[in-house]
C-alpha cells in the first residue's frame, strides 16, 4: 500500500506543472490600443470594452510581418493581440500585431 501512495505521490508531483500549463487559454484580442505603460498594454475592443494584456520580452511585436520594438506600440493604433491566460485580468501577449486601421463596414442599402 505505502509503494503505491509514493507512486502515487511521484506522478502527481510530476504531472503538477503540466496540468497549469493546459490551464491557461488562448485569448484573440482586437481593437485600438489605449495606452502602453510597460509591461500593461491597453487595448480597448469593438465592444467598448478595454483589456489588458502583460508584454514581455518574449512578446513578439510585428507590423507588416516584420519584428519592431514594443516602443512601437503607440495610443490608436489597431492591433490584434494573441494571449494566454486564465482569465482576462490574467493575459501575458505571446504576438502582437499592428494592422491597418480598421474601419465600420458599409451600411447594407435594402431595395425599395
Amino acid at each position: 500500500m505505502v509503494p503505491r501512495l509514493i507512486a502515487f505521490a511521484v506522478v502527481m508531483v510530476l504531472a503538477g506543472p503540466a496540468v497549469a500549463l493546459r490551464a491557461h487559454e488562448a485569448v484573440r484580442i482586437v481593437g485600438t490600443v489605449t495606452k502602453f505603460d510597460a509591461p500593461q498594454l491597453g487595448v480597448k475592443t469593438k465592444q467598448g470594452r478595454t483589456v489588458y494584456v502583460e508584454v514581455t520580452k518574449t512578446t513578439i511585436i510585428l507590423r507588416d510581418k516584420t519584428k519592431v520594438p514594443a516602443m512601437a506600440l503607440k495610443p490608436g493604433l489597431s492591433v490584434v493581440v494573441d494571449a494566454l491566460g486564465d482569465d482576462d485580468s490574467d493575459l501575458t501577449a505571446k504576438q502582437v500585431r499592428i494592422v491597418p486601421a480598421m474601419t465600420a463596414a458599409p451600411a447594407k442599402s435594402t431595395p425599395r
